[in-house]
């Protein structure tokens, strides 16, 4: 099976904190594979709003579309963990960039590790637009 890499970005731009909730866990008895992302999606919009961008803006109908994501599951999640989230950027091009989310147990080790490929996007053409300075700007500090 071929492993997925992803490189943790040089700069920690947002961090998150909670911990996994009976609803996260599986007939396993442990967090459920999906969760991961379902947080992912959560944190990153509460990455945007930390950072005052608009994730999708409904008067310009410009914003960011999700292209794909990566995941790298480290260890298991139980009832209780506490979980901390740090949120980087990586790979800016002229119209996207990836989010990296580092998910770490109350312990230190990784849980997991999320790449989320973002593009942005003209909603009103329906079509991929250059990445606005403000972003770029905000991602590089």
């Amino acid at each position: 099976m071929e492993r997925v890499s992803i490189n943790l970005p040089a700069t920690t731009l947002f961090s998150y904190s909670f911990k996994i909730e009976e609803n996260d866990i599986n007939y396993a008895n442990h967090m459920g594979n999906e969760r991961i992302l379902v947080l992912a999606n959560t944190i990153r919009t509460k990455f945007f709003m930390h950072l005052n961008l608009p994730e999708n803006d409904s008067e310009t109908k410009f914003g960011t579309i999700v292209a794909n994501h990566s995941i790298h599951y480290k260890n298991e999640g139980f009832l209780g963990d506490e979980i901390s989230c740090g949120v980087g950027v990586n790979t800016i091009t002229a119209c996207s960039f990836d989010l990296v989310f580092h998910f770490i147990k109350n312990t230190g080790k990784t849980l997991a590790l999320v790449r989320t490929g973002c593009v942005y996007y003209d909603y009103k053409e329906r079509k991929i637009h250059a990445l606005p300075q403000n972003f770029i700007q905000a991602f590089t500090v």
